[in-house]
């Protein structure tokens, strides 16, 4: 049966191109949208941007040196006298350590959303792949329809007298020709539409030839675990829990603003005019936190903790009714699965076939023809959607819960068979 239903299904699905160079599969359409991708490429630069702002700030500042030269004038002699001054700035204990954790939590932030971003190729690519083939076999479908019912209307003119019953019926089939003409054009502007949304991400040259799974069944997962990881591992709340994390940082940077920065001076120096007299001197220089304690730049850090934790409590409400809704979703793509299952295939060519007998025979109406070709046309879609639907459904949920391995998943769903073209 599965052997039947491929063969079956890749004469009804013709490539709209002629020739195909690449045959891709779903390693083959993960590696390539994660190869080709300059989101990713951009994200790395910045964290390796960050890694170098990290460096930058373990560095010690630079110290300076004033050097000065003059005349003078002491008990009517004239003099020279000149000195060297040496500074060194030192940083409070502490805020170059926070500098770089702060930094460390910028790049925690990027390294997560370099996750997002590389899931979210990553699932976009399988779906537009999915959703390409999908549409294009239903284009090819209706190709089909076209020449059955461009037969019938030879059949019709074929007749040797044509009576007003007849020519009512050839009046119909026209009709129906005419609609499903702009239903093929329709379709086939969907097609094209959904390859370059797919070749957004693989950039490919040439129309490919693409292999993969359509299912019988979907995936049984476990409610409260799949919950559990969807909250604990959500990249969305993995990137809050960071910015509460840098917002802390920023907040101890705050503390530690009333603590000046200081600096080790050194002075040595000769004096010429009268007896001279050589000086060297020793001492430290910072502000005094007298006027401006801070505390405004304090109370702002604060409330942005509070905020950035009200922030997090709410986007983990948001998940967790966005995964029990993904859920749902996905449970009834299974059942409706079930119900389409894609068996009915060889139903469809199987009842095609016999219509097309009877009605030469004419042993069925046209109307009645026409009507069953219509049913078998509406399951055929339906037996499309439901399957673009279930990978749908099954990418949202792997997406909530960051399921990196899409591969392992898709084979633990139970595969027909690969689709492909010929």
């Amino acid at each position: 049966m599965v052997l039947s239903l491929f063969i079956i299904y890749s004469v009804l699905t013709v490539s709209i191109f002629s020739e195909t160079k690449k045959d891709l599969d779903i390693q083959s359409i993960l590696s390539l949208a994660e190869k080709n991708s300059p989101l990713l490429l951009s994200l790395n630069a910045d964290l390796e941007s960050l890694f170098y702002q990290r460096k930058q700030h373990g560095k010690t500042q630079n110290p300076s040196i004033t050097m000065d030269y003059g005349q003078r004038k002491a008990a009517n002699e004239v003099g020279s006298e000149y000195a060297l001054q040496f500074e060194q700035p030192v940083y409070f204990p502490g805020r170059k350590e926070l500098k770089q954790l702060l930094v460390d939590n910028d790049s925690q932030i990027k390294e997560v959303q370099l996750a997002e971003a590389k899931n979210s190729i990553r699932f976009n690519a399988v779906k537009f792949a999915y959703r390409y083939l999908v549409s294009a076999g239903k284009k090819n479908h209706v190709k089909e329809r076209l020449k059955r019912l461009s037969v019938i209307e030879s059949y019709i003119r074929a007749r040797p007298f044509i009576t007003p019953q007849a020519k009512t019926d050839l009046f119909i089939i026209q009709r129906r020709i005419l609609a499903l003409r702009k239903h093929f054009n329709d379709l086939e502007l969907d097609a094209n539409k959904q390859y370059e949304s797919m070749n957004l991400y693989l950039l490919l040259e040439t129309i490919p030839s693409i292999r993969i799974p359509f299912f019988s069944s979907g995936v049984k997962f476990d409610f409260t675990e799949l919950q559990k990881k969807a909250v604990s591992e959500n990249l969305t709340l993995m990137v809050a829990r960071r910015e509460i994390e840098k917002a802390k940082t920023e907040l101890h940077l705050a503390n530690l603003e009333k603590y000046p920065d200081y600096s080790v001076i050194s002075q040595v120096g000769e004096d010429r005019s009268g007896v001279a007299n050589r000086f060297y001197d020793f001492g430290l220089k910072f502000r005094i936190p007298v006027w401006d304690q801070f505390q405004n730049k304090v109370s702002a850090a604060e409330i942005n903790v509070k905020s950035k934790q009200g922030i997090l409590h709410h986007q983990e409400n948001l998940v967790k009714t966005a995964f029990k809704q993904a859920f749902l979703d996905y449970e009834q793509a299974k059942v409706n699965l079930k119900l389409f299952d894609l068996e009915k295939l060889d139903e469809i060519e199987r009842d095609l076939n016999y219509a097309d007998v009877e009605f030469r025979k004419g042993r069925i109406l046209l109307m009645s023809y026409l009507e069953l070709e219509n049913q078998l046309h509406e399951t055929h879609h339906a037996i499309l959607d439901v399957q673009i639907t279930h990978i749908e459904t099954l990418l949202n949920l792997l997406h909530l819960s960051n399921e990196k391995e899409i591969i392992g998943t898709l084979k633990n769903a139970v595969q027909t068979f690969e689709y492909q073209f010929k």
